[in-house]
């Protein structure tokens, strides 16, 4: 027995090495900016053994007038390896966090959050996406842990292609005194090997090989 499950565990091996995802670290190809006023950028990027993620505060100095726009927005890239190889693959998108206005009165707003291989925009899609809302400026639903995997997508490298993260979040401003509206995070950005369909079925084999291997020393 144990030297089928030994055999099997060679074997997914073999299925499943392949060059690593990413070429390089992840970086902000466009830093975050407001519509709504001045921006204090206080976020920082981690890169994990499959994505990376963005973590820390962007700090809005909201004048104190009426005002609506972009609240906050940013864009992230990690490069991915072109000598990769293929396989089957799944974003996810994971946000955490609040928003805070300043005091006075906010309005109603949306936008989103999403990850996606640049180069698989189209079908197969690698798009997970987040819609977001602001009930008078505040997170609703709050974002605790909303979760979102795209659908498995063949993917195959080459070229000039990343892991993004897109940030898009829209604010109104109805009047008050102004002062800072926070926006809190940290958003996951992941991509993450799907087993394909015949691992599974190698390992019904090897299990079930095994069991009969068994079953018969013990009869014997």
């Amino acid at each position: 027995m144990k030297k089928i499950l030994f055999a099997f565990v060679v074997l997914l091996a073999g299925t499943t090495c392949q060059a690593a995802l990413f070429s390089g670290p992840s970086a902000f190809s466009s830093l975050p900016t407001s519509q709504l006023g001045g921006v204090t950028n206080n976020l920082t990027l981690t890169d994990t053994a499959n994505g990376f993620f963005v973590a820390g505060q962007v700090i809005i100095n909201v004048p104190p007038t009426p005002i609506a726009g972009t609240l906050a927005n940013w864009t992230v890239d990690r490069p991915l390896d072109p000598t990769y190889g293929s396989g089957s693959l799944i974003t996810t998108t994971v946000l955490d966090g609040f928003s805070q206005p300043p005091a006075g009165a906010a309005g109603n707003t949306s936008g989103f959050v999403e990850s996606i291989f640049t180069n698989y925009l189209g079908t197969p899609t690698s798009l997970s996406f987040i819609p977001t809302s602001l009930v008078a400026g505040v997170d609703a639903p709050p974002w605790i842990s909303l979760t979102v995997n795209s659908t498995p997508f063949a993917y195959t490298s080459g070229g000039v292609n990343f892991l993004r993260q897109v940030f898009q979040l829209d604010g109104i401003y109805l009047g008050g005194p102004g002062g800072n509206w926070i926006v809190d995070v940290p958003v996951y950005t992941t991509a993450t090997v799907v087993p394909e369909p015949s691992t599974f079925a190698l390992l019904g084999f090897a299990l079930v090989g095994g069991l009969g291997y068994r079953l018969r020393r013990r009869f014997a």
